[in-house]
């Protein structure tokens, strides 16, 4: 293959080029976008609304942010921002992405002029596009004097000052700002900008795209190599791609070199073998446009043929490994380890729509390289099942996470609101379906890659193509004007075998195999009038959910097909029999993340959902056919005797038709040993109650999710993956920090939820809420009910910090993790702000007649008495350290705050000299030691003169399996202290855990007998008490023995 710049020639100007040329410069192997003519099809019907849809668009406010950086004021532009507002979506002082989607909007114009043949449309098209360009350059212009890094400069975030830092060489206010991806979005703008150029024909574009390239060149000139490396860390889109193209374009060198350096060598290296686990955590679409990147510098440098590899890597990687079954990847935007299979099917937020985006385009360029029809097979996949389904056929309205959990639904973006980068995506996506129906190889073969109604008209190949696929398995190709070349038709992997291709109704001769992509070719004198017919025979099939193979999709041919599972309206009901349902948040607003199923849509449980419980070899014939030419089919998805599940006979249909309703794409598909003998029901359930009791929550390590709480964290924080989660820790002395949003106003029983690792022993940290202290955290080296090793813990919000200074609900918490000055911080795998919290649910009281022996040989049981009007025990003992006691762990159930770090005992005639009193096992934990007591001293309780006697259990050195974060089942294991008696006969009046020595003997001192059970009582750790039974309760400040 030669270097694309060797493909042409008088490339070293601008002047001179025509929009029939310019694409052909980037893309020699396609045809230009406006020689293919759609024709009726699904496709058609969703360009023209797409079409309908940008010019509803406010472009004066997409303008915005570029005259803001730009500082004009005078003129038009005087009093613009006031006109003209900023969007606020995606483009707050939180996270200012400002700019990004004007650049996908200059794409989309572009593309929808080129691909749209109504010439009152494309009139429009273009008149919006030079408004934007006439803009647009005004803003560049205003940096032609600017000595400080600007010249060239067009962008919209407010961050013109570190562009100035990095210019010259200082790249720490970048880093400062690295979170609003600063180069993703300009790779935005300088891809508006060459599509302006390639498929509208633009001089004035091109030459604004070669100078805000010669500023993505000089901005980073000062950079080191490591240093460029570390900026390339932080997602920043397609910036070696566009570089490529212009040195494509422009045949200058240094834009080569440039795309060289803006290479993520990370990335590059990682993937020279099809390496299965490295992409493993990573955020999805940073990685995509960096390999199409690559295989970009590849085309134009065929030397760097690593480069090749990589992209060819990564593509297989991610197509036959972590593709579902609407040819998308990823959940919640990161690649999935193999071992977090479930996550397709428990999160909401599915494959991300630029993800897909993003991997149609390499495979249309690795297709023109190579011309492998798996990368063909892919591309219809995808489009058909992902890129369609992802535009509301009412609103024209975008997705941005398309939902693969049972019963999901899609939440669609709304003109002039959201503005998220699925939206920018989005407008380009369905100007683009006839880039790929046909490519060449000079004049010798003419490709058909895609069956799509559609004509080509374009100098020697003039081909009509008819049908109504997938709908029909036939496609017939008229040729309308006569050549000698080699007609090369996609064979699908999936074809059955009737495949054929006819040539005026006389089959040919072709060389295929059964289940593998390859192309049918004909070579021959073609006649205008000669008609091509291609036989694609489908049938049904299965295919299991990468990785977690519980759950089963149904395909025909290239199609997914779905089930609704509720009706969008009466008339819909009336028609499917299912119930009406109006879905939440289904049109998203301007919130910041309105776009995600996870944080404002509403999950159905899996045990609530249609299931396929049998043999799964004969799951198939669950499956019946309604009507093939609508492609409709019938699934029975009944169960026997099954109390409660009243699913039976569901319509199974092409999934891109299912909009404004609750869809099936994945199936429950076991046996019923197997579903009995799984947890399934009680994840479920254990997933609904958090669910239930979440107001907000921040999946920590994952891009959009931290954005949105306004992120902060110390330049020592990162992130990664262990056992399938994402996570974020920080190095010792940093610290992690995010807003979690109280949207319900709730004002009581509230707290902050963590998720961590055992993994982690010995990690310390302290978690703050707006600026107070709320717990010092040391994870431990086991954690009772841990799955894997990770474990949830709740702090309870303190009540003074749950209103605002007027006394209302306040809407955010501060929540902050700060590592030790000693250690890592512990990994934080998600936090949740929570309602309900209930405090300890079996908090530990005082009852004297679990208390019992703890060494018969010490102290027989006979020789103890209890007192249960009292609540106190009698025992008669003498001898060093023979007043021993256990807690009964085997009949009582206790727990116990991380708080309560003290274990007290407060009684009469005991001795308080060294060596009367130790502590031996401790929630079963035994070392061989004593254990001294950390107090031991007398005090007054109603008169009477008592001991206490108190070990502080942290530093008792046998405290394994007391928590320092969460609570502590108490009766875990036994607990066995001695004491000793001065008289021969002792009381024991309380045995308590408690928070502090200074609350013990506060509480000690304030304890009195009886009290009035009417009042408001309180549970020792602050909970208000139902009826009062005997123990320690709290009115009034005094604790009260009952």
């Amino acid at each position: 293959m030669k270097p694309r710049h060797l493909l042409f020639t008088g490339m070293l100007a601008i002047t001179g080029a025509t929009v029939a040329t310019a694409q052909s410069r980037l893309y020699p192997h396609h045809f230009d976008l406006s020689e293919v003519t759609l024709l009726e099809s699904p496709f058609k019907t969703a360009m023209d609304l797409n079409i309908k849809t940008l010019l509803e668009y406010d472009a004066d406010r997409l303008l915005t942010p570029f005259v803001r950086q730009a500082g004009l004021h005078t003129g038009q532009y005087a009093d613009w921002a006031t006109r003209h507002p900023i969007f606020t979506n995606w483009g707050d002082a939180s996270f200012d992405l400002s700019g990004h989607v004007g650049g996908h909007y200059l794409s989309a114009l572009a593309l929808a002029y080129a691909a749209c043949h109504d010439s009152a449309t494309k009139q429009q098209l273009k008149e919006r596009l030079d408004h934007m360009l006439a803009v647009l350059a005004d803003c560049q212009k205003a940096f032609d004097d600017n000595k400080e890094g600007l010249y060239g400069y067009l962008g919209g975030q407010p961050i013109n000052d570190d562009w100035k830092k990095m210019f010259a060489g200082d790249i720490s206010a970048f880093r400062n700002h690295r979170g609003w991806v600063p180069f993703y979005c300009e790779h935005k703008v300088l891809a508006g900008l060459r599509d302006a150029y390639l498929y509208a024909g633009s001089e004035e574009a091109g030459a604004m795209f070669r100078k805000l390239c010669d500023w993505s060149v000089n901005v980073v000139a000062k950079l080191s190599d490591s240093t460029m490396q570390t900026v390339l860390d932080t997602e920043h889109g397609g910036m070696n791609e566009v570089l490529a193209d212009a040195y494509a374009i422009f045949g200058d060198t240094k834009y080569l070199e440039a795309a060289e350096k803006y290479s993520h060598k990370t990335m590059l290296n990682g993937m020279q073998t099809v390496n299965t686990t490295f992409l493993d955590g990573r955020h999805a679409n940073t990685q995509v446009p960096k390999y199409i990147g690559f295989e970009r510098v590849y085309e134009d440098s065929n030397a760097k043929t690593a480069y090749a590899k990589a992209a060819e890597n990564f593509w297989a990687d991610v197509a036959h490994n972590r593709t579902v079954c609407i040819g998308g990847n990823s959940v919640n935007e990161h690649f999935l380890a193999a071992n977090a299979g479930n996550r397709y099917i428990d999160q909401l937020d599915g494959p991300e729509s630029c993800n897909t985006n993003n991997m149609l385009k390499l495979s249309e360029m690795l297709s023109d390289r190579t011309h492998d029809a798996r990368y063909a097979d892919f591309y219809e996949y995808a489009t058909l099942n992902h890129i369609l389904s992802t535009q509301d056929p009412t609103t024209g309205g975008y997705v941005y996470f398309t939902t693969l959990r049972p019963q999901g639904y899609r939440i669609y973006s709304q003109v002039n609101q959201g503005m998220w980068c699925c939206v920018g995506t989005g407008m380009e996506n369905h100007s683009k379906y006839g880039h790929f129906v046909y490519t060449h190889d000079g004049d010798s073969v003419l490709y058909v890659n895609l069956f799509t109604a559609s004509k080509l008209d374009a100098g020697n190949f003039v081909l009509t193509q008819q049908t109504r696929y997938p709908y029909s398995q036939t496609t017939q190709l008229t040729v309308g004007k006569s050549g000698r070349y080699t007609l090369a038709v996609r064979h699908p992997w999936w074809a059955g075998e009737g495949y054929a291709v006819s040539v005026n109704g006389k089959r040919q001769d072709i060389s295929v195999e059964k289940g593998a992509a390859s192309y049918a070719r004909v070579t021959r004198k073609w006649k205008a009038g000669d008609v091509i017919t291609v036989d694609l025979p489908m049938t049904l099939r299965y295919e299991a959910c990468p990785n977690y193979t519980d759950y089963v999709a149904f395909e025909y041919g290239p199609v997914l097909l779905a089930a609704q599972t509720t009706a969008r309206d009466r008339a819909d009901a009336d028609t499917t029999g299912l119930a009406v349902e109006k879905l939440q948040n289904e049109y998203a607003g301007e919130g910041r993340m309105d776009h995600a199923p996870g944080s404002r849509g509403q999950a159905k449980g899996l045990v609530d959902s249609p299931m396929l419980i049998g043999d799964r070899a004969s799951v198939l014939s669950r499956v019946s056919a309604i009507d093939t030419s609508r492609l409709e089919f019938a699934i029975d998805a009944s169960r026997e005797a099954t109390p409660g599940y009243t699913w039976s006979k569901l319509t199974l249909r092409p999934f891109y038709t299912i909009h404004h309703a609750r869809y099936m794409c994945y199936w429950y598909q076991q046996t019923a040993e197997n579903y009995a003998n799984s947890d399934m029901a009680a994840v479920e359930q254990a997933r609904k109650d958090l669910e239930k009791r979440t107001l907000d929550f921040v999946a920590t390590g994952e891009q959009q999710s931290e954005a949105g709480h306004e992120y902060n964290y110390s330049d020592n924080s990162s992130t990664g993956m262990y056992n399938g989660e994402n996570y974020r820790d920080a190095k010792a002395g940093g610290y992690v920090q995010f807003s979690l949003f109280n949207t319900a106003g709730k004002t009581d029983s509230l707290s902050i939820l963590c998720r961590f690792t055992t993994a982690d022993q010995g990690r310390k940290a302290t978690l703050w809420v707006d600026g107070e202290k709320i717990a010092d955290i040391t994870i431990p080296k086991t954690y009772k009910d841990a799955t894997n090793g990770f474990f949830n813990v709740e702090f309870p919000i303190p009540d003074a910090l749950l209103k605002d200074a007027e006394g209302k609900a306040k809407r955010k918490f501060v929540v902050k993790l700060s590592a030790s000055e000693g250690t890592l911080m512990p990994g934080l795998y998600y936090l949740r702000l929570m309602s309900g919290y209930a405090g300890i649910a079996n908090p530990y009281r005082f009852v004297a007649s679990e208390w019992t022996t703890g060494d018969s040989k010490r102290l027989q049981a006979a020789n103890i008495t209890y007192d249960t009007s009292d609540n106190t025990i009698h025992i008669t003992s003498s001898g060093n350290n023979n007043v021993c006691l256990t807690l009964d762990h085997n009949n009582a159930h206790y727990a116990i705050a991380s708080r309560q770090k003290y274990l007290v005992v407060v009684g009469q005639n005991l001795s308080l000299a060294d060596g009367a009193s130790y502590l031996w096992w401790l929630n079963g934990c035994n070392k061989g030691s004593q254990v001294r007591p950390t107090v031991a001293r007398d005090v007054q309780v109603g008169g009477d003169r008592c001991q206490v006697i108190a070990w502080d259990m942290t530093q008792s050195g046998i405290a394994d399996n007391i928590s320092t974060l969460g609570n502590t089942d108490i009766t875990s294991g036994q607990t066995i202290f001695g004491l000793t008696s001065t008289t021969g006969l002792s009381v024991i009046r309380d045995i308590a855990f408690a928070e502090s020595v200074d609350s013990v003997m506060t509480a000690i001192a304030g304890v009195k007998a009886g009290g009035d059970k009417s009042q408001a009582l309180y549970t020792v750790d602050g909970k208000k008490a139902g009826k009062a039974t005997r123990g320690v309760y709290v009115a009034k400040h005094k604790k009260i023995v009952f």
